[in-house]
């Protein structure tokens, strides 16, 4: 699964920003859209586009340690949300250290069917421990699953959900273009 890649990142930018402030009101005023996999996604001006290798796309707020992270990833053929979301957990439990699950529900992205999943880890590096929260939510569309995670430090996170719920509450997926 992509999720050994992501967690990299993901240590880098929590330990790069160790003193979080708290998120001021942050307006979606940018769009980033891929039409080449077929999605839209809203974001604050001050984010910053990176590069992230397994990634569709890399938003982050240094200010804030906070990004939203777009994947896509190979499932087997007739998989549903559901069965993604409980894959991604298991490899989850296994694989990070201090995980804990707060929450798990059924709802939308885009319109097709998803579920959102909110959990907490640790990552530690050699001079501190960070605690990261994350908000991820995973949905199938035509042969792939694709997870949109919103994260940033624990002690951070209470300031930054209403924005990490608008920036996935703005993804969409684009319509193709039908011939005439």
């Amino acid at each position: 699964m992509f999720y050994k890649k992501l967690w990299v990142a993901v240590m880098v930018l929590a330990l790069f920003t160790l003193c979080v402030s708290g998120a001021a009101a942050q307006e979606l005023t940018e769009v980033y859209s891929d039409p080449d996999n077929g999605f839209s996604v809203s974001y604050p001006e001050n984010w910053l586009e990176g590069e992230l290798e397994g990634a569709l796309v890399w938003l982050y707020d240094e200010e804030t340690s906070s990004e939203l992270i777009v994947v896509k990833e190979e499932i087997p053929e007739g998989f549903t949300a559901k069965q993604y979301a409980d894959a991604v957990g298991e490899w989850l439990e296994q694989n990070l250290e201090e995980y804990s699950e707060e929450s798990l529900t059924e709802g939308t992205l885009s319109g097709a069917p998803s579920f959102t999943r909110v959990y907490s880890f640790s990552l530690k590096g050699e001079e501190a421990t960070v605690s990261i929260k994350t908000l991820e939510i995973y949905t199938v569309k035509d042969d792939y699953g694709l997870a949109v995670l919103c994260d940033t430090t624990s002690e951070n996170f209470a300031s930054m959900e209403d924005l990490f719920n608008k920036m996935v509450a703005s993804f969409k997926f684009l319509e193709e273009e039908k011939p005439n």
